[in-house]
């Protein structure tokens, strides 16, 4: 891939986007405590990494009783710029390919 930067001119180099979630998990000693607000087992937490991905409807009704709307999801694919830290993001076909 020998993309050039539209901004500077600069090497496009490929990467991805992701966020990373904490979730907080209800102990499950709580359920056990009676209903006691301050439960002396602590909560855990889990941490997750998503990835975003672009959803957009295709015109098309889906359902046999109640119709809704068709939608495509996509993987999105980003370049970022060695040189000045732009970064450009483009929408693929098939969100499930690497």
């Amino acid at each position: 891939m020998d993309e050039k930067c539209p901004k500077c001119g600069g090497q496009m180099t490929p990467g991805e986007i992701r966020f990373d979630t904490d979730t907080v998990m209800p102990n499950q000693m709580n359920s056990y405590m009676g209903g006691m607000m301050n439960s002396p087992v602590p909560n855990t937490y889990q941490s997750a990494t998503s990835r975003p991905y672009w959803e957009e409807k295709t015109g098309r009704k889906t359902g046999f009783l109640i119709k809704s709307d068709e939608k495509k999801a996509m993987k999105i694919k980003a370049t970022r710029c060695a040189l000045c830290g732009y970064i450009e993001l483009h929408a693929t076909d098939n969100r499930d390919e690497s």
